[in-house]
């Protein structure tokens, strides 16, 4: 994503679980480090059916732990 680019004003609507949103806050879940990666992933996916992310942009979810 071009970081020149202006600030978007659209809305995006993500469903999370209390659990998830919690994650994003940076609370921590030492038992289940899996919360905030789905989290993320719910967030890119209603992203990118608003912007479209180039290849370079791509984040590899299997190494964030």
């Amino acid at each position: 994503m071009n970081t020149q680019d202006k600030t978007r004003m659209d809305k995006v609507t993500v469903e999370l679980t209390f659990d998830e949103a919690l994650a994003l806050t940076g609370v921590r879940f030492g038992q289940d480090r899996q919360i905030g990666t789905a989290a993320r992933q719910k967030i890119r996916a209603a992203c990118q059916k608003t912007i479209d992310f180039s290849p370079a942009d791509g984040v590899d979810y299997e190494q964030l732990n």
